[in-house]
């Protein structure tokens, strides 16, 4: 963890800091985090040109991140060198809490951008416009990593959440409620995750004849994970589920069973790139709310799955995907095949395409009522409809020429 470090750069004094674009170090801000704000950094930073194209950088500075056992955050910095920095690669990382406003968590992370870029200005001219100082952390302070015998909590953590939302015109009303509760115990170890929740969602609409129609649909859901980490490759773990699905058919549904995975990269690496196996193995037991069109009303079946997922973070983009096979063993007729894929490509200056896919072919929906559903049904989506596939693409780019700078903020007449 990179909390308040005893060495720090002191920001070019200010009858310093007009040297030319061409003196300062030029950086391609590339943030691949949630609510990451960049006119936050380059008033944080301004002593760097940044620049809008990684082709006009001398330092890639690539952060991504993952959510920690403690239900904060891991932020991994990558500084890439270009140029005349080529091979000159650098990472540091940033460990936040749980429920830091927006701003503790990108000053933290900005004074680590500050370190991390002071490697590069040192072998610059422009290291003449700068001052280290160092200061001595209090005990016990930003910089103090807890050991477990300092945990009173063991490790321990907890979350609740809840949500309401009203919507209401002259001819519609709406309301969802949703909450839960979950309970997770992530050591580099053995991780262990229990959540419950619930939603309830109700609409009501009145027709030109002045009918009103009302739609309900509810579920609630108790989950739990087990995972034991085997070595920098392997894990093994269980997985538990009950619950009750209007929707879905479902009175009451519970799902139990073992799962091994297997890294072909180290665990380590898993900001940056992954490509795991899986298979899980287990008993489904199903109780329906109405009998499904084979003739069943409460069902125990055993199924088993294999899933390969794919995820790669790097300079010139990302990657992800994974595919899987899931099938009940009393029946093999009975099963899914699903694929996703995507992947964002910094095509050449200025050019970025982007696109997403998926495709089910499902074969395995034991939960469908029997019996036609109603147009009311089909439309407010009050119940599930028997399909024998799904799929969904999308494509994007983007192009931008001009300046290859873009230091400057100006927020003026924004909307928020």
């Amino acid at each position: 963890m990179l909390g308040a470090s005893p060495l720090a750069a002191q920001d070019p004094a200010p009858e310093d800091s007009t040297a030319s674009e061409s003196q300062a170090l030029r950086v391609f801000f590339d943030c691949q985090v949630p609510r990451c704000d960049f006119d936050f950094f380059r008033r944080e930073v301004p002593w760097v040109n940044y620049t809008r194209d990684r082709a006009d950088s001398q330092v890639h500075l690539l952060i991504t991140s993952e959510g920690t056992g403690a239900g904060g955050r891991r932020y991994t910095l990558d500084f890439i060198g270009r140029e005349e920095f080529e091979g000159i690669d650098d990472r540091l990382t940033v460990t936040t809490i749980p429920n830091l406003a927006s701003e503790q968590v990108l000053t933290q992370i900005a004074a680590s951008v500050k370190l991390g870029l002071l490697r590069y200005i040192a072998r610059t001219t422009q290291i003449s416009d700068f001052q280290i100082l160092y200061e001595i952390a209090e005990a016990g302070g930003a910089g103090t990593v807890a050991s477990a015998e300092d945990d009173p909590w063991d490790f321990w953590t907890f979350r609740v959440r809840g949500n309401a939302n009203l919507n209401v015109n002259e001819r519609t009303e709406s309301y969802r409620i949703s909450g839960g509760l979950s309970a997770n115990r992530i050591t580099d170890d053995l991780k262990l995750e229990f959540s419950v929740g619930g939603n309830y969602n109700e609409s009501s609409f009145e027709t030109n004849d002045s009918t009103t129609v009302t739609s309900i649909r509810e579920g609630y859901d108790f989950e739990a994970l087990n995972v034991w980490s085997l070595s920098d490759h392997w894990s093994l773990g269980a997985s538990y589920e009950v619950g009750r699905s209007t929707f879905g058919n479902y009175d009451l549904r519970a799902e139990v069973g073992p799962a091994i995975e297997y890294n072909i990269f180290p665990y380590s690496e898993s900001t940056r790139r992954q490509f795991t196996w899986l298979y899980t193995v287990g008993v489904e037991y199903a109780d329906y709310i109405e009998e499904t069109v084979f003739l069943e009303s409460r069902e125990t079946l055993p199924r088993h799955a294999l899933s390969s997922g794919l995820s790669i973070r790097q300079p010139w983009g990302g990657a992800f995907g994974f595919i899987e096979f899931s099938q009940y063993l009393h029946d093999l007729s009975l099963n899914r095949f699903e694929i996703f894929a995507g992947a964002d490509f910094r095509v050449f200056r200025g050019l970025s395409v982007g696109f997403n896919g998926n495709y089910q072919r499902i074969r395995d929906q034991l939960n469908v009522p029997a019996g036609e559903a109603t147009e009311e049904e089909v439309l407010l989506r009050q119940r599930i409809l028997q399909s024998g596939f799904e799929y969904r693409f999308s494509i994007s780019f983007s192009y931008t020429f001009g300046s290859i700078f873009s230091n400057v903020v100006n927020p003026r007449l924004e909307r928020f």
